[in-house]
């Protein structure tokens, strides 16, 4: 029983650093952070199955145990807030409860290993191999198409939260120009034009999404504070009330900002390309509750945004290229 509880417990508590990766990538160079959150997380959840005795795992969990505990004290020292500092005195007591408790009888393994320990076991690396695909390529997500330039460069919706330590930039180049990107943007919404990604996705969940193909002049009128629905009113019944994200600031054919999503910038390159720019800021202020939320965040919501914001810029371009190619050819 103690070592089912402690291994949990690891499990947990490698979960539990999904938050403070987060945080620390907000103020630290991220070839530094990330190694430090990687051996930390996923050592502690590694080591958290081999307690429980998830073949595979269970001869080395001493070892991954002890590295994990090492890094997980450089990333919150070095680089998370001292609100944080509680989890190094986790890490200890968890360290030494494991090493007394976690149990040294051998894995057999001469063999074959029931069912239901296979499935367990086969679910356990799954799990873990996606979560080492998800520490490797988050620097690489977090600002997918942009360069160091374009990431230090004041845009509109900057002042909006000072000091971030949550950052995401996403950029793509459009073979078209700048007034040519703008009115897609202009149309964005559930009521509108959609989001130019994955409407099948989309419609998965409910979502009564379609992705318009032409401009409409009848939705190019925007104002601060109009609501950019993500869904109908009637989603779940109406019990969620009106999903999207209102307008907190808007510069007409160049930037609009969203309240909770980002600023959309429309930055000509010349008069026939086009850089558009998505970027997100947060404050990351550390709580119990982003600690707890952290791993879905990190691993679920993250992810998708990626996915489906990197499809609604791919959309754009598209879209905006093929109306200037036809501009083009007709004059």
């Amino acid at each position: 029983m103690k070592r089912s509880l402690i291994g949990l417990l690891l499990i947990v508590h490698g979960l539990a650093h999904a938050g403070a990766g987060v945080w620390a990538a907000g103020v630290g160079p991220l070839w530094i952070v990330t190694p430090l959150w990687g051996i930390a997380m996923l050592g502690y959840m590694g080591a958290g199955f081999g307690v429980l005795r998830v073949r595979g795992l269970a001869t080395w969990w001493r070892e991954v145990l002890a590295a994990a505990t090492a890094a997980s004290y450089l990333l919150i020292v070095l680089f998370a807030p001292s609100a944080l500092y509680g989890g190094i005195a986790i890490g200890a007591v968890l360290f030494v409860a494991a090493i007394r408790y976690g149990g040294t009888d051998p894995v057999a393994t001469s063999a074959p290993p029931p069912l239901r320990a296979g499935v367990v076991r086969a679910l356990a690396l799954v799990w873990l191999a996606y979560a080492t695909a998800v520490v490797a390529f988050r620097p690489m997500y977090l600002h997918w198409g942009t360069t160091p330039v374009e990431r230090a460069m004041s845009l509109p919706g900057d002042q909006r939260v000072l000091n971030p330590t949550y950052r995401v930039d996403h950029a793509i180049t459009i073979r078209a120009p700048a007034n040519a990107v703008w009115p897609w943007l202009a149309q964005l919404g559930q009521d509108r034009g959609g989001f130019y990604s994955y409407a099948w996705l989309e419609r998965m969940v409910g979502d009564h999404i379609t992705n318009a193909d032409r401009i409409h002049p009848e939705w190019q009128r925007r104002a601060v504070g109009d609501l950019v629905r993500a869904t109908q009113p009637d989603y779940l019944g109406g019990r969620l009330g009106d999903l999207g994200w209102r307008v907190a600031e808007l510069d007409s054919g160049r930037a609009i900002v969203l309240e909770n999503w980002g600023a959309f910038v429309v930055h000509p390159v010349d008069g026939r390309t086009t850089r558009l720019i998505v970027r997100t800021r947060g404050a990351g202020t550390p709580s119990l509750r982003a600690t707890v939320l952290g791993p879905l965040s990190v691993f679920v919501m993250e992810p998708a945004h990626f996915i489906m914001q990197r499809g609604m810029l791919r959309g754009i371009r598209d879209r905006a290229e093929r109306v200037a190619a036809t501009l083009a050819t007709e004059e």
